[in-house]
């Protein structure tokens, strides 16, 4: 499925579906300060249960650089593994080629949605940072990150999401919202990874640090985090992408919330 069914009866019953980059939030404040637990099923089922609950989010966010944050700290032997060979672009190979992180990704995705309910919002770095995240993890950090390189490691990050079709997956959003030096970095210009969400039938989209771009003619609206102290307005748009501050109240969050109904 695609946002474009989002979007047309958004499961919450609100004019405009809501999509919540909760992570930092629900983190700092539904778990305060305690990390969530992305290695434990049972305990994920149930936190992401209580975020659903609070929060009513019309797709389940997952965070996938947290989700292998986690992973790794876990498994030891695979960040070994990344830094056996100082290619470029091997680590970020290596991880994502990994096939008992791939079964307990598949495994934890299918969780998620079973507790809340709800399709999934995959994010995921956009490819130059995971590419670079990839080499700083596995010891051997880039002094910098061209086209080129970026564009072999979306490579890697589209053999990778292809091998996700199962999944109850409507958006996978790219996150480029912290520019690397020297790199501007579009969706348009991906087009291996592009190409392999529309076969699937998904979405794709690529968080700026001004907006967020889209491959088909749905807009999706950033909110700004002034919004969430009451100085922004709500954004134009066909669907809401809300990240919500760590510092921000439950009664401000509830209250804002309320108003995107």
């Amino acid at each position: 499925m695609t946002i474009s069914t989002l979007t047309s009866a958004p499961p919450s019953g609100r004019r405009r579906p809501v999509i919540i980059d909760d992570t930092d939030y629900s983190t700092a404040v539904i778990r305060q300060g305690s990390q969530i637990p992305w290695t434990d099923l049972g305990a994920l089922a149930g936190h992401y249960g209580q975020v659903q609950s609070l929060l009513g989010p019309d797709a389940a966010w997952v965070d996938v650089q947290r989700w292998q944050q986690a992973q790794l700290a876990a498994a030891p032997r695979i960040v070994d593994d990344m830094g056996a060979r100082a290619r470029i672009g091997y680590p970020l190979r290596t991880l994502l080629g990994d096939e008992g992180l791939l079964e307990e990704f598949t495994k934890t995705v299918i969780t998620i949605s079973d507790a809340t309910r709800r399709r999934i919002v995959l994010g995921l770095p956009s490819p130059g940072t995971w590419l670079g995240w990839a080499h700083a993890v596995a010891g051997n950090p880039l002094d910098e990150i061209d086209f080129d390189s970026a564009d072999s490691a979306s490579m890697y990050v589209a053999e990778w999401l292809g091998q996700l079709g199962s999944l109850p997956v409507d958006l996978i959003l790219l996150d480029a919202s912290t520019p690397l030096d020297g790199l501007d970095e579009s969706l348009r210009d991906y087009t291996a990874i592009t190409n392999v969400i529309g076969h699937l039938g998904w979405s794709a989209a690529m968080r700026h640090p001004d907006r967020v771009e889209t491959t088909g003619e749905i807009v999706i609206a950033d909110l700004p985090p002034g919004y969430w102290n009451g100085g922004a307005p709500i954004p134009d748009g066909d669907l809401i992408l809300a990240a919500i501050p760590p510092t921000s109240s439950p009664e401000e969050v509830l209250d804002k919330l309320g108003q995107l109904n």
